[in-house]
């Protein structure tokens, strides 16, 4: 058994033996019913022991929470489908467009597709700025007219004449003529999906939520849409703001409950994402299983989205310490939940 298959064997016990506990209570039902199993938390299908295989057209895979090229690492397991499906529509237009973002903001380390032209000739190729902030350009004439690449570097690079130290020595007083190129232009080439970004960021943060409060955070009947919208990126299933652009406190990062203003009242998932030249915090709103519900996003940009500015709120941290594992556990997104409802 290589190292990745003890990874999904010792994800799959624990996912699997959590999800046990919760079908314990006995306000839960399943039917039909099944033991020993792992629910995908993205498309709600049964798997089991066998599914860790990869083999068959669809089987458990490793889940990177965030994605491992954004600075996450395995926290779960989903289908081949929904990682596969995923990874292809929205983690790829989040990572582009972070970088994108990288490069607008001239970061070290951060680089762009272009496209240089001058008199009317044009070729692609990549700027990037170097760790010290120095902008280097490279001509990829390979992916370029070659006819209209050759005149660009003709004109960019005209010939010139090169002077021999001996011509120098003998004429004393001579100057070389001062060299110039000619100036060209630039335009940043944007590859992302906006909104598929957006959903990204929302797709980690309940795969997030699901990787600390176990298969008892399921027990929420608000959280169908947002699997929903998760499968379906292109769709308007959802009000497009999730989340509350402020910089929270490290300490907070993980799972959160916002208690009040009640309009806004959901479970708020704090994460860092790195990129190659940036590290930037954000902050998903997750319906509760009890009102606002889906309100909550309508609610997040009457509040949130005015002026940029910021309503005070208050929250509480779930320590996320060991949740998994200890039987009795299991059901306490429900019972942090119900507790501040109640108050």
């Amino acid at each position: 058994m290589n190292a990745n298959q003890k990874k999904k064997h010792k994800l799959f016990n624990l996912f699997s033996r959590n999800l046990e506990y919760v079908k314990e209570h006995p306000e839960i039902r399943f039917k039909p019913d099944f033991k020993d199993g792992y629910i995908c938390p993205l498309c709600f299908e049964v798997f089991f022991e066998k599914d860790l295989i990869d083999s068959g057209q669809n089987f458990l895979t490793l889940e990177d929470i965030p994605p491992k090229s954004l600075g996450g690492k395995v926290r779960a397991l989903t289908c081949k489908k929904c990682n596969s499906v995923s990874g292809h529509k929205l983690d790829n237009n989040l990572l582009k467009r972070l970088t994108e973002i990288d490069f607008h903001s001239f970061l070290p380390n951060s680089e762009t597709d272009t496209t240089f032209s001058l008199n009317e000739n044009k070729v692609n190729g990549k700027v990037k700025i170097d760790k010290d902030g120095t902008f280097i350009i490279n001509l990829d004439t390979k992916r370029s007219n070659p006819k209209e690449s050759k005149q660009f570097i003709k004109d960019v690079f005209p010939p010139r004449t090169l002077y021999s130290p001996i011509h120098k020595l003998l004429n004393p007083e001579f100057i070389e003529p001062e060299y110039k190129s000619e100036s060209f232009n630039f335009k940043k080439i944007e590859k992302s999906d906006e909104k598929r970004a957006e959903i990204a960021l929302l797709r980690i943060a309940y795969l997030k939520a699901f990787s600390i409060l176990g298969n008892g955070f399921f027990i929420n009947g608000y959280l169908h849409k947002i699997r929903e919208q998760i499968q379906n990126p292109d769709k308007d299933i959802l009000h497009p703001v999730f989340w509350i652009n402020y910089e929270f406190p490290q300490e907070m990062l993980g799972v959160n409950i916002i208690k009040e203003p009640k309009e806004l009242r959901s479970f708020l998932i704090i994460f860092n994402l790195e990129t190659k030249s940036s590290k930037r915090q954000f902050a998903i709103c997750l319906p509760g299983p009890t009102e606002p519900g889906l309100e909550i996003y309508k609610n997040l940009e009457k509040k949130l989205c005015i002026r940029n500015g910021f309503v005070d709120i208050q929250t509480e941290h779930i320590n996320e310490n060991e949740l998994l594992t200890k039987k009795g556990y299991e059901m306490v997104a429900n019972f942090c939940w119900n507790k501040i409802a109640s108050a």
